[in-house]
C-alpha cells in the first residue's frame, strides 16, 4: 500500500488498463462518446477494457480503476442510464468492492485494536486515497459489527491481517507491548544459582 491497482485489476482478471491519452493517439477510441470523465469500462470484441484518465490525481485513478474492475468482477450490466433503478445498486456495489480494495476493513479494524484513532486523516495518510473516500470509508465501517462475522470469515481476516503484517507495523506500531512473564527463565536462574552457590562449598 499504495499498490499499483493496474496491476492487480490485470493480474486478477482478464482485463486490460488503458489511458485515456493511449486509447485516443494509439487506438483512436472516441474517449469522449463513453460519457465519464474519469473512467469507464468497456467490452471490446469479447476483451473487456478498463480506460481511466491519467490527468486526475494518482488517488482518484486508483479509486476509479477499482471501482469498474468491481463492475466487471460483478458482471453488471454496463452502459446503464441513471434513471435505471439498476444504475444506483451497481454503483453502491462497485464503490464497496474499491473501498475494501484499497482500505481494507481487516486492516482498519488491526490499526484501531493497536490503539490508533481511525480518522479520515488517518485513512487518507496511511493508504493514499482521497479525503472523500477515506471519509467514507469511515462512515461504512462504523456501520458493521465483527461479532456477526462467521467462524470462517474471521479466519479469512487474520490470513489478511498477517499477510499485511509489516505494513501494519509501519502505520500502526502496537501502542502497548504485553511482557509475558517466562516461568522457564525463572527456573534457569534459580538452577544457575545453585551451581553458583555449590562452586562456593
Amino acid at each position: 500500500f499504495p499498490y499499483s491497482i493496474k496491476k492487480v485489476a490485470e493480474e486478477m482478471a482478464d482485463v486490460k488498463v488503458c489511458s485515456f491519452r493511449k486509447a485516443i493517439e494509439k487506438y483512436h477510441i472516441p474517449i469522449k462518446d463513453f460519457g465519464s470523465n474519469s473512467a469507464h469500462l468497456e467490452e471490446l470484441r469479447g476483451a473487456h477494457i478498463i480506460f481511466f484518465n491519467e490527468k486526475e490525481a494518482k488517488y482518484r485513478v486508483r479509486f476509479d480503476i477499482g471501482h469498474e474492475l468491481g463492475h466487471m468482477l460483478f458482471g453488471h450490466k454496463m452502459n446503464l442510464k441513471e434513471s435505471d433503478p439498476l444504475y444506483g445498486v451497481q454503483e453502491v456495489e462497485a464503490n464497496c468492492f474499491a473501498a475494501q480494495l484499497l482500505m481494507p476493513e481487516q486492516l482498519l479494524r488491526e490499526c484501531s485494536s493497536r490503539g490508533h484513532t481511525i480518522s479520515t486523516n488517518y485513512i487518507e495518510k496511511s493508504f493514499v486515497v482521497s479525503d472523500e473516500a477515506a471519509g467514507k470509508r469511515r462512515s461504512t465501517l462504523a456501520k458493521t459489527n465483527y461479532e456477526w462475522k462467521s467462524r470462517a470469515e474471521k479466519e479469512y481476516d487474520d490470513i489478511i491481517i498477517m499477510r499485511y503484517a509489516n505494513f501494519l507495523d509501519k502505520i500502526a506500531p502496537r501502542k502497548f507491548e504485553v511482557d509475558y512473564y517466562d516461568y522457564d527463565d525463572e527456573r534457569q536462574l534459580e538452577r544457575d544459582s545453585w551451581l553458583n552457590n555449590r562452586s562456593r562449598w
